[in-house]
């Protein structure tokens, strides 16, 4: 695991330098957007970690959709192809399969950088990350 946490002003918590699907990416940014509407002028937390695995994508969104509800985060539930976008009060999560290079990413954002970090490793715990 790799984890790290990223504290933002507003204006750069909608940049994306993401190099995923154009509708994923969408997703993301209307995600981020959305959350910022409701985060204070102090900035965006934002904790993210990537996990090896070996799984195949169908069994990696299984278990990521476990671990996310599991956390939580049951608002706005939705799968996208690889990736899993859900939210909880304040806070948004991002669990992405990439099986074709053995790792999964979770990325938490909301007002509290630590909470995020905290939602990171419940996710982390429920998918079965060491």
């Amino acid at each position: 695991m790799n984890r790290s946490v990223l504290n933002t002003g507003l204006n750069e918590a909608g940049r994306s330098g993401s190099h995923s699907a154009p509708r994923t990416r969408l997703i993301a940014v209307l995600a981020l957007a959305a959350l910022c509407g409701s985060v204070t002028a102090s900035g965006v937390g934002m904790s993210n970690s990537w996990i090896d695995m070996s799984l195949t994508k169908a069994r990696c969104i299984q278990q990521a959709t476990l671990a996310v509800k599991k956390a939580g985060f049951t608002d706005n539930f939705e799968v996208a192809g690889e990736s899993i976008f859900a939210d909880q009060e304040d806070y948004s999560v991002l669990f992405r399969c990439v099986p074709d290079k053995r790792l999964a990413y979770v990325v938490v954002a909301g007002p509290d950088s630590d909470l995020a970090d905290q939602y990171v490793s419940d996710v982390e715990q429920g998918f079965g990350a060491k």
